[in-house]
């Protein structure tokens, strides 16, 4: 999201509001509709203000000349209002969905049509911002004050029309602390198994808002008692009992973390025996990028280098270690279940900083070449061997490292 400086004049919601105005003053109904109606309601700040009506895209584009369609097949037009870009929806009914996520056909409707034919009751409120005015067909707000996720309608129809709904109920009802109202529960258990039709585009994206949410646990927990986990990620958890390792992540995470709360899911599931590969898998499963399948193999990879190497390190292999980009990560992961020896690490780590984890190397392959070594198997390990040296404190000049170098060409076994 933009900050509002970068974005337009004024607030969002002014904006949209101004836009309801001039379509109510030419004689057509036009509320705000959505997840800002639910996020009002609840006290929160909303993101986006999109705008349902009665008016068609032709009436819209004649309030607002400069409006332009953007989903054609819905009838949304986008209009710009002090900056501000607004989706305006005409209201819609739809017929059935076929692949089970769009619609075969829309067709203009009446606003209680509109209604019924989203996903949740909490969603599927409108807001009249000019008369002020809550427009609520399906007990939305009650549902709200009670914390439930309820279906609108009948359950079985609004999942069989997108399956994805059943991970949005799993979102919502983490996001807010609700509960899954038990009809909609029971249709979820019953239609598990239609994600396997979904695209898993779709997927990942849901359960990256999920995970990267502060509420990534209960979303989690959601997740493996309806049996939507192993839907997902196409294997049962190796003994799910509790989500401890997700709760140690705190806090909503920026998007380039999102392999350390993947790699505390799959500690909670008892997946991290084979990293390279879980990361395959789940690259797969979730369509992950090459950024998060990396980082969820490192974090998993360096957390177990820890735990079965850390004490039997020198200088060197510490700071090697620290050093690497997902360190981090994986010790806090690691101190769930071996709390002190991840502060032992911590307090090395602290230890070690001042003298550096990671200094610019003292010798490089291009120096090594100039000097006339030859290219060749053991050109490698005496760049490492030197630059342990180094990180030992052995060295601490160029010349210093060239001498080492020379030292163990001449002797073989020295680098080894």
């Amino acid at each position: 999201m933009e900050p509002e400086a970068a974005r337009g004049r004024g607030s969002a919601e002014r904006a949209a509001s101004e836009i309801a105005n001039r379509l109510q003053q030419a004689g057509h109904k036009a509320f705000f509709a959505g997840g800002c109606v639910r996020d009002r309601l609840l006290g929160l700040k909303a993101e986006d203000f999109d705008i349902a009506t009665s008016a068609t895209p032709e009436d819209v584009q004649n309030v607002f000349p400069k409006a332009r369609g953007v989903g054609e097949f819905f009838g949304v037009m986008l209009v710009y209002k002090n900056g501000w870009p607004v989706q305006v929806a005409t209201f819609r009914k739809e017929g059935p969905y076929t692949d089970h996520r769009r619609p075969d056909h829309v067709s203009e409707a009446t606003v209680e049509e509109d209604s019924a034919r989203r996903d949740f009751t909490i969603n599927g409120m409108y807001w009249d911002p000019v008369g002020e005015q809550l427009v609520d067909f399906h007990g939305g707000e009650q549902d709200l004050a009670e914390n439930l996720i309820r279906a609108i309608g009948r359950p079985v129809d609004r999942l069989e029309e997108d399956h994805l709904r059943m991970l949005r109920a799993v979102r919502f009802a983490a996001r807010f602390g609700f509960q899954i109202e038990a009809g909609t529960e029971k249709a979820i258990l019953e239609h598990r198994l239609g994600l396997a039709g979904i695209s898993k585009e779709r997927i990942g994206e849901e359960i990256r808002r999920m995970l990267l949410n502060p509420n990534r646990s209960i979303a989690a927990g959601f997740l493996e008692s309806l049996g939507l986990a192993e839907s997902v990620l196409g294997h049962a958890s190796s003994g799910w009992d509790n989500a401890n390792h997700l709760d140690s992540v705190n806090g909503s995470l920026p998007r380039s973390q999102y392999a350390t709360a993947l790699a505390a899911w799959a500690l909670d599931r008892g997946l991290d025996v084979q990293p390279d590969v879980l990361a395959s898998n789940w690259r797969e499963q979730l369509m992950l990028s090459n950024v998060d399948r990396d980082g969820l193999r490192d974090i998993l990879k360096i957390k177990g280098r820890l735990k079965r190497e850390w004490n039997d390190l020198g200088v060197a292999g510490h700071k090697r270690l620290a050093s690497l980009a997902w360190f981090e990560s994986a010790r806090s992961l690691l101190g769930v279940a071996d709390s002190k020896l991840a502060d032992q690490i911590a307090s090395r780590v602290e230890s070690l900083r001042p003298s550096g984890l990671a200094p610019p190397r003292l010798l490089g392959g291009a120096v090594l070449l100039e000097a006339g070594f030859p290219p060749g198997p053991r050109f490698s390990d005496i760049i490492e061997a030197v630059y342990d040296a180094q990180l030992e404190g052995q060295i601490h000049t160029p010349e210093e490292a060239m001498g080492l170098a020379k030292e163990i060409w001449g002797n073989p076994d020295s680098a080894n």
